[in-house]
Parts: C-alpha cells; structure tokens; sequence
C-alpha cells in the first residue's frame, strides 16, 4: 500500500522487465487487464496486431508536475465516518472558505488517490477525497449485494452530514458522475454546483463510445476483441496488449504511463467489487451496473453542472453532449488532447476550468 502514496522521480521512468512479466501475468477482469496491458505500454512491447494510419498518429502526451497530483499533500484532516456499509475514510484540503468540493472517485471501487489532484481546488475551498465502499482505507462488506447506488447514495450523505457541510459542490469522475446527480435528486438542498467529468447519462453509453473507439483503431483491433470473447479468451495476451494500447490512448495518455496509476489498476483489478458492479472487459459492461440511466434525475436538478471530458475520452464529446441537453443548467468543456483521466494528465488545465466555474457558482 505504501508505494501507492509515494511520488518519486522514478515516477518519470518506463516499467521494469520484471514489473511487465508480472502485471501481464495478472488478467482476471478489466482492470486486471489493464494493469497487465499498461505494463506493455510501460515496457514498450509491440501489439500484436496493426493500427491504421490515424490510430498511429495519436500524440502521447508528456508529465505534468508530479507536485500537482498532491499524492503526497498532507490533509488538513483525516478520519472515517460512519456509512450504510460500514466506515468510511476521508481526506480533506483547505479552509472553508466557500461551499466545499466533495469529491466522488470513479471505477467503480477506483479509491479517493487517483482523484487526489482535485486538491488543487482547495486554495479558496474545502476539498473532500474519500474512499467509497469496497476499496481504500473504507470497509469493504463481502456480501456484494450491499454495493448499491442507493448505498453509494446514502455514504454521500452521510461524509456531507459527518463533515457538518450545509451544501456542497459535487465534482463526479467516471461512475462519480452517476453518483453525483443520483445524490443530488435525493437531497437537491444540500448541492450547490456539479461537475461531472468523463460521464455519461447511460452505463452503456461507454460501451457505444468503446465501440467508436475500437473501430477507429482499425479491423485487425475489431477482429481481436471480437474474436477473443466470442471464444471467451479475454485472457489471451493478444486481447490483453490491444486493452494496453486502448488505455494508453483513452484513459491516462502520459509517457510512461506512472507507475503508481499502474499499480492503482492492478489494485482495482483485483478487486471483486469492481468486476462485479462493471463487469468483466473494456467492452463488456455486464455487471450489476450494466442498467444505470441518470436520465430522469438530471432532468430534476436546477442546480448549474459542468460537463467536461477529454478529446479522446473514455466518454468522449458525443456522450457529454448526451448529459448537456437533458439537464436545465448544464455546460460542456472539451479539453483538447487529453482523455479520460484528464485531472492527471494536465491538472493545471483541469483545476483551471473547474475554479472558473465553481467561482461563478459556488
């Protein structure tokens, strides 16, 4: 757990040989195949299969400020309350100065670490990581039947109501951005603003978004995937580098991928909460969340949303357009470049937009 709170200078270097043999070794679900897909990247291998011309184009982005994802930022306070699931652990920046920023981490069961660049924020305002249900430092329930947006829901609620916030700013990533306008229906007095970034209205959008992805990276990648779970060899090493190579251009595109994101995904895929709430690959969402429309509740929500997502996001332009039109007070920032893990690919431009926003509204 250690090495997963530690930014060092080797941060800026490719993974090991040794690193690679283990992460590829490791493919029991999505983000298992992630962490072995990665370590390809990391290491430099080359995919067994071909990508056309615009595919190969793609510029891979160089670091940031390793200071500016605050993974080593020391909290104002820690401290665990006490949630439907059993506690929860919590981190927070700043002075309350101004409504505070809840923070509200993607995966689902991603951990409050990888959204810790959020604690950029906290230069005027108070800012809240957590660690949801099921992963991090918070309790983790065996029965996964109690992994619920209802539950999520009610943890939400019940950091507000520990933390003694009249209302909040809502910042959602990924499965975050279900979350956030979920909560916000249920208890609309207690939200003042949200941000919903790299989301979507339908969990199954980000399979109509994998897809136009996918098919962008040409048919010798469509053949592959097609191949590999008509077969059910999601294991296969073949699957597993063009998962690797789908990631480095979709979820996080530094060069090298950081090694603490890498170990962030082999943590997450080994996580059952994760597999079952998702489901199994990239292009299979079969879990238990495979369902979730937030249609209905970003229709009811009068406070103002921002909607951002990176030029070659997971949930790209098309699928933020998608939340825009149903809700009343909503607007969309694309930012050019950068994908789906946008706040740790560029946080200046990130927290930039993000305060420009909040300064209006919240």
């Amino acid at each position: 757990r250690k090495s997963l709170y530690m930014s060092t200078a080797n941060d800026r270097e490719a993974g090991s040989p040794a690193q690679t043999e283990q992460f590829l070794s490791y493919r029991t679900s999505r983000r298992g195949l992630l962490a072995g897909g990665l370590a390809v990247v990391a290491g430099a291998s080359v995919p067994a299969f071909s990508l056309d011309a615009r595919a190969r184009a793609y510029p891979r982005l160089s670091y940031p400020d390793a200071r500016l994802w605050h993974l080593d930022t020391r909290p104002t306070v820690e401290g665990f309350a006490s949630g439907p699931n059993g506690r929860i652990y919590y981190r927070t920046y700043g002075r309350r100065d101004r409504t505070p920023v809840l923070v509200l981490h993607g995966g689902p069961a991603g951990g409050e670490l990888y959204m810790r660049p959020y604690a950029g924020l906290s230069s005027d305002r108070q800012v809240v990581t957590y660690d949801q249900s099921g992963c991090g430092r918070s309790e983790s329930p065996k029965d996964l039947s109690r992994y619920t947006l209802s539950r999520y829901v009610e943890e939400v609620e019940a950091v507000r109501s520990h933390l003694g916030f009249e209302k909040v700013v809502l910042v959602g990533h990924s499965w975050g951005s279900f979350l956030a306008p979920a909560y916000t229906s249920a208890f609309p007095h207690r939200v003042s603003a949200l941000v919903l970034a790299g989301g979507a209205r339908r969990w199954q959008d980000y399979a109509v978004a994998a897809e136009h992805w996918l098919k962008e990276m040409g048919p010798a990648a469509v053949a592959t995937v097609r191949h590999a779970e008509a077969s059910g060899r999601t294991d296969s090493p073949a699957y597993g580098r063009l998962l690797g190579e789908y990631y480095a251009r979709h979820l996080c595109r530094l060069t090298p991928m950081p090694p603490w994101v890498i170990k962030a995904g082999e943590i997450e895929g080994s996580n059952p909460v994760y597999k079952y709430l998702n489901g199994p690959s990239e292009f299979q969402f079969t879990g238990a969340f495979a369902d979730i429309d937030v249609t209905a509740q970003l229709r009811s929500i009068t406070s103002p949303i921002l909607v951002t997502c990176g030029e070659y996001d997971e949930a790209p332009a098309f699928i933020g357009k998608g939340v825009v039109e149903v809700a009343k007070d909503a607007r969309l920032h694309i930012f050019p470049g950068l994908s789906h893990c946008s706040h740790i690919e560029d946080p200046v431009r990130v927290m930039a937009a993000t305060s420009a926003f909040l300064r209006d509204h919240a």
